[in-house]
């Protein structure tokens, strides 16, 4: 028996909890949000028994290759020879364009996190990506999780250890999803993810100072973010508040549609702003 069929002979011994056996199947899609399928708002801190984590497999498409391809072969040798990450991730990928490979890669990666997550309890799956996911979850399953490459709770995580795989965790104190965007804030810090992680700079300071619960000055904002003050900027060609308060970081404006755009014009909303890049946030520190 090969990996990929051992690793699915135990896989399909896993029990996944009712909510989560639809995703859990194999030939289903690798990408999932937790806020984005039940159409939810979502906001989560870390408190007394519950942890926010976000795991992921290091270097996985390079380990599962080396699970699947023989040493020896003419793609692991050159493969081997390519220290740099991100090219070998482009090597395996222009190497396995046109076979079944790079599907078979993409669903181990769902196995393996699905597996490792599932294998234990107490998980709620927040996200799940390509190669980790995001979870919430109790003081014993973060330290399982944290032991797993010396002591596995079950066969598969031990198939999976046994064959060399590592992961890398990160703890966060807060996780919103909100409008197909992820914030995660840890210790003065904030990752935002999805559709709206290009922010304009004042807008993503004051992003950072509402996670830390000490922004008060929101009716000032209010009057920034309105139509009158949008036109007395745009009319008198106020580049440097313009580019504080309206260019978001992928050099775009937001437009009321809530797409970004090249130009400013009519199309931008100033009240969409606060809305779109604000609001989540507030929301989070009032739950």
């Amino acid at each position: 028996m090969n990996f990929f069929q051992e690793l699915l002979k135990n896989y399909s011994n896993i029990k996944f909890p009712e909510r989560y056996l639809e995703i859990s199947k194999v030939d289903k899609a690798i990408s999932w949000y937790y806020g984005d399928t039940t159409n939810q708002y979502i906001t989560i801190s870390k408190s007394e028994n519950n942890n926010i984590i976000e795991l992921d497999i290091t270097q996985a498409f390079t380990t599962i290759c080396r699970c699947i391809f023989k040493p020896d072969s003419d793609f692991i040798i050159e493969m081997n020879k390519i220290i740099d990450k991100k090219a070998r991730n482009i090597f395996i990928a222009t190497s396995l364009v046109n076979s079944e490979y790079l599907r078979v890669l993409n669903i181990v990666c769902k196995v393996i996190i699905m597996g490792i997550l599932f294998e234990m309890e107490d998980i709620i799956l927040l996200e799940l990506k390509k190669d980790g996911a995001t979870i919430s979850c109790t003081d014993d399953t973060l330290t399982k999780l944290m032991n797993i490459h010396e002591h596995q709770v079950g066969d598969f995580s031990k198939i999976v250890i046994d064959n060399n795989f590592r992961f890398h965790m990160t703890q966060y104190d807060k996780y919103v999803r909100s409008n197909r965007t992820s914030y995660f804030w840890d210790n003065n810090e904030l990752k935002i993810k999805g559709t709206y992680k290009h922010v304009p700079p004042k807008l993503a300071e004051i992003q950072k100072t509402i996670m830390d619960s000490s922004f008060e000055d929101l009716q000032n904002l209010l009057e920034i973010y309105s139509k009158q003050y949008f036109t007395i900027i745009t009319t008198n060609n106020l580049t440097s508040i313009i580019k504080d308060y309206y260019l978001c970081s992928n050099e775009r404006y937001l437009a009321d549609t809530g797409k970004y755009i090249t130009k400013i014009s009519d199309d931008v909303s100033p009240r969409n702003y606060l809305k779109t890049f604000l609001y989540p946030i507030i929301l989070s520190t009032k739950l």
